[in-house]
């Protein structure tokens, strides 16, 4: 809508200039007209578009799909954690560098991930006539424009079959549907994976439990109308919904296409052949885990937990968050992309009771001093366990995480200290993933003794908030002459 509005402008400008015998009213009506015009055909381009992108989605339907063979969803890797939270020993720092065996650099672009759009906007063409279809997603009450006469009825699950289907929903009746879920999106800045939980929530929600091919099929349908690549696949007479990633996930089955893996959006999928209907919709663009906002989700506070630690008594905070964040972190697929944690930050509801209280305690202290406080705050307020031992299988915690489940480990850890080191501290951190470990490094402005790294010719101080008592500059003694990979968070939100 960006374009359309310059255009206006500039039709404004132009009369303006070359009309001299006319009144300015009649410039204004002119320039209106010729917007008018120019937003018809706008939409018109589209709906030619629209039109074609989805007769020829349907024609391929009707041929015969690919046979691939799926393959087991990957397992997550053992989590980088020790057993035990080791105690500080008595040691002095090493003179030289810590050695690492490999940089994974800030993402490129550094600029946030932009949705998807269609190629030409839809309108937010609202149709009063119809009754609107409501469900609530993590709180949000939400609406959509759809009633019974619009749900599709798979009669089977032939190629003819889901292709007639597809037809249905591409009736000019379903446009107002997408404007709606692109409004939703905006509305509830709903990251790529909250955004297909919101359409996977009202496909299943319309069709409920008894009709899962026409939920799935509704879903590919609003997820291509919204710039997204989606494929659509079918196993025995069952379908199912194919997502690529930018990120490796793990858990989900998958069946490689080209250079791109394609995540089956069912879990009860263990590998096995499968045929896929591989059409490539106009500008379709990859999913990613990536969060750069936190979604807009009404707030259900959590229980008031209280965090403290014996070293600094004096700094003693009280920090609930919200269910409702928590409860969609719980449907993140899991991937050892550590970047993507670590840069998802905090919520407000969290930031609003923990940021004043250390913001007042690190007033005055040096750079060192405050690192310190804040590695020791992580090294002792949380209580310590492996991901194995509290949940009975591995996942890491985004950072609200860390203030709602009785444990955390210690890539859970250095993930919050990171956001810590980020936010509060202003100053450069990566994170280190060694072999069974994760921690952080800080690049200061101070001159400190201690073991670092030379990184991008920088000198970055290991801080580990796994490592009880250590101080910034301390790391591990098993881990001394161990590379570590640096992953460099994106810092550019």
């Amino acid at each position: 809508m960006k374009k359309i509005a310059i255009i206006f402008l500039l039709i404004l400008a132009t009369v303006r200039v070359s009309a001299q015998d006319s009144t300015f009213k009649d410039y204004q009506k002119k320039a209106e007209q010729d917007f008018e015009n120019y937003r018809k055909q706008e939409e018109k381009d589209f709906n030619d578009f629209r039109d074609k992108a989805n007769a020829e989605f349907a024609e391929y339907m009707c041929k015969s799909w690919d046979e691939f063979r799926a393959f087991a969803g990957v397992p997550v890797p053992p989590s980088p954690d020790p057993p035990t939270q080791p105690v500080v020993p008595d040691r002095t720092p090493s003179s030289d560098p810590l050695p690492f065996s490999e940089l994974i650099p800030t993402p490129q672009p550094t600029a946030p991930q932009l949705p998807p759009r269609p190629e030409i906007p839809i309108p937010p063409v609202i149709a009063p006539e119809t009754p609107a279809f409501s469900f609530v997603f993590y709180g949000a009450g939400c609406k959509v424009h759809l009633d019974a006469t619009q749900k599709i009825h798979l009669s089977g699950s032939s190629e003819q079959h889901i292709a007639d289907a597809w037809k249905q929903l591409s009736d000019a009746r379903y446009k107002p549907v997408v404007a709606d879920c692109l409004y939703a999106r905006d509305q509830l800045k709903l990251c790529d994976w909250a955004y297909f939980q919101w359409i996977k929530t009202l496909a299943e929600k319309q069709y409920g439990t008894q009709s899962p091919n026409e939920a799935v099929l509704l879903q590919l349908f609003l997820l291509t109308q919204s710039g997204y690549k989606v494929r659509i696949a079918r196993e025995n007479n069952r379908l199912a919904l194919l997502i690529p990633f930018r990120q490796v996930v793990y858990e989900y089955s998958y069946l490689p296409i080209g250079t791109l893996r394609y995540y089956i959006m069912d879990k009860s999928y263990k590998g096995g052949n499968i045929f896929i209907c591989n059409f490539e919709y106009p500008k379709e663009q990859l999913f990613s885990l990536q969060i750069n906002q936190l979604p807009a989700f009404p707030v259900a506070e959590t229980q008031t937990k209280t965090f403290t630690t014996a070293h600094y008594p004096e700094l003693k905070v009280n920090v609930s968050t919200n269910q409702h964040l928590i409860d969609f972190y719980n449907t993140c697929p899991i991937t050892s992309d550590w970047q993507l944690y670590a840069q998802a930050s905090l919520s407000e509801t969290v930031k609003r009771n923990l940021y004043p209280a250390l913001q007042k305690q690190l007033t005055g202290k040096s750079e060192e001093e405050a690192a310190n406080l804040l590695l020791n705050f992580v090294q002792y307020a949380f209580a310590y366990q492996t991901d194995p031992q509290q949940f009975g299988y591995e996942r890491p915690f985004f950072g609200d995480e860390m203030f709602f489940y009785p444990a955390c480990d210690c890539e859970d850890r250095a993930i919050l200290y990171s956001i810590f080191v980020r936010e509060l501290l202003g100053l450069e951190v990566v994170l280190l993933n060694y072999p069974q470990h994760l921690a952080t490094a800080v690049h200061f402005n101070e001159t400190i003794q201690g073991d670092y790294m030379m990184i991008d010719g920088k000198k970055f101080l290991v801080c580990d908030p796994t490592f009880l008592g250590a101080p910034v500059g301390m790391s591990m003694s098993e881990y001394k002459e161990t590379k570590a990979i640096v992953v460099k968070p994106d810092i550019s939100n």
